[in-house]
Order: C-alpha cells, then structure tokens, then sequence
C-alpha cells in the first residue's frame, strides 16, 4: 500500500463510517531517526490516531526499537493516541527485500521474535502487530513455528498473507494457511488479500477462523466498502448509492490539501489507478492521469469523462 495508505485515503474511508483500525504507509525507521523531511506526513494518523497504527520497517533491530521509542514519547508529550505499531514482515518489494527488510524477516524466526520484543518494551501499553507472508517457500509448519516466536514474544496480533515471497498478486491467497495459524496460536490472527465482497468477507470469518479481514487494494477501489460489509451483516438487502465523481473529486481536494506538493501526482496517479476500475472505460481514464503531473490536469481529465459518459457518474452497490 505504498503511495495509497496515507491520510487522505483514510479521511476518504472514514466519511463513508470509517473501519475497525487504520495504517500509516510503511516508514523507514532509520529515515524517522534521521528526521526525514516528509516524515510528519508519512506519520500523520489523523482522522482517528486512536485506532491507526503507523507500519515501520528497517533492516535492524535497534533503529526500530529506537524509532518506536522517539515515537512513543512524541505522542505522549503532544497527548496524541498511538493506535499501535506494526513491523512490517511481508514487503516483497525488491529494493525493501534485498536491504533486509520487509519479507526478509522470515528467514530468521529468533531475530524476528527479538525485535517483536523490544517493539514491546520501547512503547509499553502500545499493541504491537506483524504483518507476513507465507515466506519463501510454501510449509505450513515453519510458518506456524515462526508466528508462535511472534507470539512468543509479545505480539498482540498478526496480519497473514497467504501468499509466497515470489507470488506477489499472481494466484489467489492460500487461505487455509491463515485458518492453521489461526488455530495454532492464542492472538487473533487476520487474514489478507482477496477479499472483495461480502460474501468472501463472510467466508474470512467463518470458514476460515480469522478474527478479521485486512483489506487493502479494495479499499482503494472503493473507499465505501467497509460501509457496504456492515450494511450487508444487519441487512442482505442492504444497498448504497455512490456517487463516483464526487469522490474521486474529493480525493484530489484532500490530496492537495493533506499532502506536500512533492507527493501530489504519485498518490493521485496511485490512487486512480485502482478507482477507475468502476468505470466502464476506466482504462482509458486511468492511463490518461498516468501521463498527467498536474492535479489541476487531473482534475479537468476526470471531470470529462462523466461529460463524456454521464450514466457512470451514480453507481448502486448492493
């Protein structure tokens, strides 16, 4: 979720009635310690602080554990709430994995396990969590092995996604893997990737024994869908009209005024490259912004369309 979990996202998703726990964009530890100009906004956990855990990553334990540190007592001093602390264990990204961190993790379910710990004693009375993958190669007992060192050591919950390190998005979660982990430890354990509806919600839950479902890409897609689960849980004949210029309108506004001017185009590009996927044409659309540098240019592109194509503009979610 690099260039897409930022605040004006979750301002976004928090207008339709918000979910259960929010994240920041993955930061370098090292980069906080340093005092990294774009930080304030890579941490920024508004709307809700209270319930958005801001995700770090590095290669060490000791910039993290410090970084944890700095930031448990800035948000002590200022009153503002740390919703929590994420370790990031499941980035495959290349440049992330070869540095050592993200994914890399797994490899070692003893250091893992150590930095989960000094997580814990560098911000006390903070939930500390882990997001995974299934690793390198495909074995439900070394996965099961390495999330009971996390628990071990502290962790309040985990984050599984059931897919390899090389996998990326290529093949559909591995669910049972989240199932096994979820009966092997005592923490809740949530499950992520591929859930899209309230039917594959609702299959997280209860076929699969996930205490929740972490819903990344969708959520970009469309900012409503956690509103739609809940609908849908108190009533199947739940719907929602959307009004699908509005929003993306909004989210340029929120992006211009949220964000530095150095991150406007690449969230905007980001964020409509996943949202145009409710539009008919959306493929035109969304390769058109990615040639725009300008939100202005944006603006004026995504406002055409529905000139061109006003049936798309309301949309009804069932």
């Amino acid at each position: 979720m690099v260039e897409l979990s930022h605040r004006p996202l979750r301002e976004l998703i928090d207008s339709f009635g918000s979910c259960d726990r929010y994240y920041t964009e993955m930061t370098s530890a090292s980069g906080y310690l340093a005092r990294s100009p774009f930080d304030r906004w890579f941490m920024d956990s508004a709307p809700s602080p209270e319930k958005t855990v801001v995700q770090l990553f590095d290669s060490e334990i000791e910039p993290l554990a410090l970084a944890a540190a700095r930031l448990f007592e800035e948000r002590r001093a200022s009153g503002t709430p740390l919703g929590g602390i994420d370790a990031n264990f499941g980035c495959s990204a290349p440049l992330i994995e070869r540095a050592g961190g993200g994914v890399s993790w797994m490899k070692d379910a003893k250091r893992a396990a150590e930095l989960i710990a000094a997580l814990k004693a560098a911000a006390p009375g903070v939930p500390v969590s882990a997001k995974l993958r299934l690793g390198y190669e495909e074995s439900g007992e070394a996965l099961i092995e390495f999330c009971l060192a996390l628990e071990g050591a502290g962790a309040d919950y985990l984050v599984v996604h059931p897919r390899l390190k090389s996998e990326k998005f290529r093949r559909s979660g591995r669910w049972l893997y989240v199932k096994a982990v979820a009966e092997a430890l005592s923490i809740p354990v949530v499950g992520n990737g591929d859930v899209r509806t309230p039917e594959r919600f609702a299959a997280a839950m209860d076929e699969y024994g996930a205490a929740g479902a972490m819903i990344g890409r969708e959520a970009v897609r469309r900012p409503w869908i956690f509103a739609l689960l809940r609908g849908k849980e108190a009533d199947p004949a739940f719907e929602l009209h959307i009004d699908i210029e509005e929003i993306g309108l909004r989210m340029l506004r929120s992006i211009k005024e949220l964000l530095p001017q150095p991150f406007h185009a690449s969230r905007a590009r980001r964020f409509f490259y996943y949202y145009c996927d409710n539009l008919s044409f959306g493929h035109h659309l969304r390769y058109a912004i990615q040639n725009l540098r300008d939100l202005d240019e944006m603006e004026r592109q995504f406002r055409q369309y529905f000139v061109d194509v006003p049936a798309e503009r309301l949309k009804i979610e069932r």
